[in-house]
């Protein structure tokens, strides 16, 4: 069995026996008593409340309304509508709500829109969060691995490649994918990108590992 296997099955027995303890120590206030040795509860009242703010949400200005008719179907994709989402996107206050159905649907236009996107600009790093919250609802990561490398491979300014790279791991490392592994096969030590991949994978082993309970 993997290290990380005995990792997981000894925490969780740990876990289940201090549950254990704790509610038979206190069966009356077991919930208070959890929550003094670091449990939490989720509230899932937030998650209603957007979903409820969605199926409200409407178009609220001429822009919103051009995107909403792309995302339905009534429109072609084009640049304008590239256009549209980008100032849609870095408008003072987005309608956010009518946007995050369309991602949480896993609307296949909008998919379309975001690499159209990226095959215009590859190192766009608006889009490409846009897209890892996009494969958050619709799982898409071969995808989203390969447009990350190739951002990596073609960004030359080190500063925006090192942000890219960490919005990489980020964005995989949920899916059990080492970003930063594969890059550090893909950039010789003695390079520029070498250099800072190396420092993010310190930055990493050097960070605590927080157990959740």
């Amino acid at each position: 069995m993997p290290i990380d296997d005995d990792y997981e099955k000894i925490k969780n027995e740990i876990i289940s026996e201090r549950v254990a303890e704790t509610i038979k120590k206190d069966p009356e206030h077991w919930a208070d008593r959890l929550e003094d040795i670091g449990f939490s509860w989720k509230d899932d009242s937030y998650g209603d409340q957007e979903g409820q703010e969605e199926k409200r949400a409407k178009p609220e200005n001429i822009n919103q309304e051009f995107l909403a008719g792309y995302f339905d179907g009534h429109i072609k994709l084009s640049d304008a509508v590239l256009k549209a989402f980008s100032d849609e996107r870095n408008a003072d206050n987005p309608n956010y709500p009518l946007f995050r159905k369309y991602f949480k649907s896993g609307n296949e236009r909008l998919k379309q829109l975001l690499l159209y996107g990226l095959a215009k600009n590859t190192t766009d790093t608006d889009l490409l969060n846009d897209l890892t919250f996009f494969h958050e609802f619709r799982n898409m990561l071969s995808m989203l691995i390969r447009l990350y490398l190739k951002a990596c491979e073609e960004e030359q300014d080190i500063d925006r490649f090192k942000e890219i790279a960490e919005d990489f791991y980020y964005a995989v490392e949920p899916d059990g994918y080492d970003a930063l592994q594969e890059l550090e096969q893909r950039f010789p030590s003695d390079s520029a990108k070498g250099e800072v991949v190396r420092k993010l994978i310190q930055d990493q082993l050097s960070e605590p590992e927080d157990i959740q309970f």
